[in-house]
């Protein structure tokens, strides 16, 4: 469980189990990338389009990277809504997957929620054990906007109880402090 209150350890943490997406350079932790696998060919199948990934297992420095530039453009507060300082990453876990549909008009912007894509990912993504981790509505708690294209793999078995119990953050879930900044 990483967010704004909890850092990796270390901060500078890299998986061991790193494999790429097929057809991609991009990585994610092996059982992140399997599920995802799964979940691209029933989206493909449920005639939800093609996923992307666009994002997947970022290290400290690229995330180091990202964090400045997004500060840099925005301003600390709005960079920080979109972007986590190094060592505060999900994507630095391995387990986090920003993604998009292929020729749905709408990638890495909160419109991806509208498309096929994103409305087939938010009603089936607990099936492969996937959460949109900062919903909507819920910024107070995560301590970001809303990213209907950044998916947390936590498992089938936590993704059904949380799904069954009306939960959409992990903070709730697991009964944590609110982590809407540092």
């Amino acid at each position: 469980m990483v967010n704004k209150k909890r850092p990796l350890n270390p901060k500078t943490y890299v998986p061991a189990n790193l494999k790429k997406y097929p057809g991609s350079s991009v990585k994610l932790a092996a059982p992140a990338r399997d599920a995802l696998v799964l979940m691209a060919a029933a989206m493909k199948r449920a005639g939800a389009g093609t996923l992307v990934l666009n994002s997947g297992y970022r290290s400290y420095a690229s995330q180091k990277i990202i964090h400045a530039a997004k500060v840099g453009q925005l301003g600390l507060k709005a960079g920080e809504a979109l972007a986590a300082r190094p060592g505060y990453s999900e994507h630095q876990t391995g387990l986090a997957a920003d993604v998009s549909a292929y020729k749905q008009g709408c990638a890495i912007y909160t419109c991806f929620s509208g498309t096929k894509a994103g409305r087939w990912l938010a009603e089936n993504a607990w099936q492969y054990g996937f959460v949109i981790r900062y919903p909507y509505g819920h910024t107070p708690t995560t301590g970001y906007q809303f990213e209907p294209w950044h998916l947390r793999f936590i498992g089938l078995e936590i993704a059904t109880d949380m799904r069954s119990q009306n939960i959409l953050t992990l903070e709730k879930y697991f009964g944590l402090r609110k982590a809407p900044k540092y």
